[in-house]
């Protein structure tokens, strides 16, 4: 069964899943980002072939994010093509009635963590970020695999290989895009690629058609990710967002797309309506976190901004992320709006990504107490 075959076949068993004893499901993270979505769907696809027992346990990909989200990851879109419509989103599957059935298992990969009672489920972890308070540890440490790679698509392609899967042009194909794509090309400015990355990338080309061009393969990726076309400003937020919960607040961080800055969105605002729609609809979230990563020239360049609803938030937040001991190198913007709770920066420290950054606020969330706030 070819990877197509297989998502085609995975899609339709969904309405069959009484018929098996587990149901192991392959998570990606919140964001469904291509390195999460790409993780997800080509490591459920080896589980699916190398089962001995396929009419007992049944593999899928889900995507953390309802199709309606899912739908901005025009990367996506463009990386799988005509698979894309055979991707599982979470609102395809009811996993809770799967756990009180006692017949889910749960993988994650491109994260380390759930915020639910489905963490009893999870048995096996794939991860390139940094541990945090609370991550699943598991019994067997074997099925724990978190190292800091580029890319999470590195650490798949590396699994596959040491259990001697047989790799196919367009499996190899799918790796390489997120590897990439994550990388900036393998750019030096962008400080994301490890020799791991480049081993894997290497051995990967071993199966790919020698005239295939890897940059250009990088601009198209980059391109579609850009694709802002008919997008509202909450679209923009929610593309690509990540929840950050403490005991007295809530923070929504969101990433824009590639080439699409802080600036532009802030520009784009009229009104603060939109940010405060995005927020309610994130459970009413006390504010966003917003960063963006521009590429000119292989020369990177990133910029941070921040909204929140009440001013002493704002003046809590600005003071730790500007701090010394969080090193992001920060420089204010002014803003084409007149709004103190709305804040803009160029960060020169452009190493410091989303990754580095998301442990940095989770940190601060956590050290919060009532009286900082009150």
């Amino acid at each position: 069964m070819n990877f197509t075959d297989y998502l085609i076949y995975a899609k339709s068993q969904l309405k069959n899943l009484n018929q098996f004893h587990r149901i192991r499901i392959v998570l990606g993270n919140e964001s469904c980002d291509l390195d999460s979505t790409i993780s997800a769907c080509v490591y459920a696809y080896f589980l699916h072939t190398t089962c001995s027992n396929q009419k007992e346990i049944l593999h899928l990909s889900v995507m953390s994010n309802n199709a309606s989200t899912f739908r901005l990851r025009t990367e996506v879109r463009w990386l799988l093509k005509e698979d894309y419509s055979n991707v599982i989103c979470i609102d395809d599957i009811n996993l809770n009635e799967l756990h009180n059935q006692r017949k889910l298992d749960i993988i994650l990969v491109d994260h380390n963590y759930l915020n639910s009672n489905l963490n009893e489920n999870v048995i096996e972890i794939i991860d390139h970020h940094q541990l945090k308070n609370g991550s699943i540890m598991l019994q067997d440490p074997s099925k724990i695999k978190i190292e800091y790679v580029g890319s999470c698509c590195t650490l798949i392609a590396e699994k596959l290989f040491s259990l001697n899967f047989k790799m196919t042009e367009k499996v190899a194909y799918l790796l390489t895009g997120p590897i990439v794509f994550d990388t900036v090309n393998f750019s030096p400015s962008a400080g994301k690629t490890t020799e791991k990355d480049r081993q894997i990338y290497a051995q990967l080309q071993t199966y790919r058609p020698q005239s295939d061009n890897d940059l250009e393969l990088y601009e198209n990726i980059m391109k579609s990710s850009a694709d802002v076309t008919g997008l509202s400003v909450q679209d923009l937020l929610r593309k690509d967002a990540k929840q950050i919960s403490g005991s007295n607040v809530c923070l929504i961080m969101s990433s824009l797309p590639m080439n699409y800055t802080v600036e532009d969105l802030i520009g784009k605002l009229k009104t603060l309506d939109d940010i405060n729609e995005f927020l309610s609809e994130n459970e009413n979230a006390d504010g966003v976190i917003i960063t963006s990563v521009k590429v000119e020239n292989t020369v990177t360049k990133r910029q941070l901004g921040f909204y929140f609803k009440k001013i002493e938030h704002t003046q809590l937040i600005n003071k730790y992320i500007r701090s010394e001991e969080v090193n992001l190198d920060l420089q204010e913007r002014p803003i084409p709006i007149n709004q103190a709770r709305i804040k803009l920066f160029d960060q020169k420290n452009v190493l410091a990504s989303r990754k580095q950054i998301l442990p940095l606020i989770e940190t601060f969330i956590k050290d919060l107490v009532k009286s900082d706030i009150s």
